[in-house]
């Protein structure tokens, strides 16, 4: 394993130091209604900490936008507390209404343009296995793993973004973070080194923080409905601040194993109002043993095999 120039300590009391003189964030935009696997079938909770659950603390109305901030180097500054209008991603990357009591998602596949996602037949078939009530138990944050990199962003909680020189970092409000180190000549780790949140490596491409990740494990699902990823998945994320308090977000995925061509996905982040809260799974983690005998119920009766 790669060592880093600086120690996460090192990084958090830099940025955060930095970050103390940025104004307050705006309030988050959507509700977060709980629950870790899911709303689907009867999956309410799951996750524990892992599910939705209002985050942050309020404060005064958003003020209206100003330009985009910047670095002293001149580089968009991305810092402070943010939370994803993902329109329900968390419940299905394809837009549907509500089903097996999942909510319902607005989608926010990009491309294909027809919204829906380029499964390869197998996949699909696994997906819709994995949105029944049954398999709410196998949710990895059911079990209080993270989420991964791309399903950390569209769950319904708040996030940081903190900037020290040379790295970005994304602290998750459930107890999970990414370092980015922002370094165009520097190699991803080896291939037998596979991570929950992957390997991310970043650059700038004009105003956009540009961000490659792979060596993924292939464990994660990419929400509760059970999207399907595979380990072989590479991604390239967008960041492109569009104003003061907005982030338009785009990641493009290649995965081979999963699906026929590479997809892109896109949501905006809205700067919020207070601060990300711990969040620790087990301590919140109440639905577990439900799931667990829906499970074993539909073991017993035929429906799961």
């Amino acid at each position: 394993m790669r060592s880093f120039t600086l120690s996460l300590t090192a990084l958090l009391v830099s940025a955060t130091m930095a970050a103390a003189q940025a104004p307050p964030p705006a309030p988050a935009q959507d509700g977060r209604a709980g629950g870790g696997p899911g709303a689907q079938g009867g999956r309410t909770g799951g996750a524990g900490a892992q599910g939705g659950r209002g985050g942050g603390r309020g404060g005064a109305p958003r003020a209206p936008a100003g330009p985009v901030k910047r670095m002293p180097d001149g580089k968009p500054d991305l810092t402070g507390h943010f939370s994803s209008d993902a329109g329900g991603a968390n419940y299905g990357l394809e837009a549907h209404p509500s089903q097996f009591a999942t909510p319902p998602s607005r989608g926010i596949v990009v491309d294909p343009p027809d919204g829906r996602l380029p499964y390869q037949e197998w996949a699909r078939a696994e997906f819709m296995k994995r949105w029944t009530p049954e398999r709410g138990y196998d949710d990895p944050t059911a079990h209080c793993f993270v989420a991964g990199f791309s399903r950390s962003l569209w769950t319904p909680s708040p996030f940081q973004i903190l900037q020290p020189p040379g790295y970005v970092v994304i602290l998750m409000e459930r107890m999970s973070w990414r370092v980015i180190p922002i370094d165009a000549t520097r190699k991803h780790l080896p291939d037998d080194v596979r991570l929950w949140q992957g390997d991310s490596i970043g650059h700038w491409e004009g105003d956009t923080l540009v961000v490659e990740t792979a060596n993924n494990n292939g464990k994660t699902w990419m929400n509760e409905s059970g999207d399907v990823i595979s380990y072989a998945a590479t991604a390239v994320e967008r960041f492109t601040p569009v104003d003061a308090d907005t982030i338009d977000y785009k990641v493009t995925i290649t995965d081979p194993v999963v699906m026929t061509r590479p997809y892109t996905l896109g949501f905006e982040m809205r700067r919020q109002q207070g601060e990300i809260l711990e969040v620790a799974c087990h301590e919140d983690n109440q639905d577990l043993e439900h799931l667990k005998h829906v499970k074993e119920e539909a073991r017993k009766n035929g429906t799961l095999k």
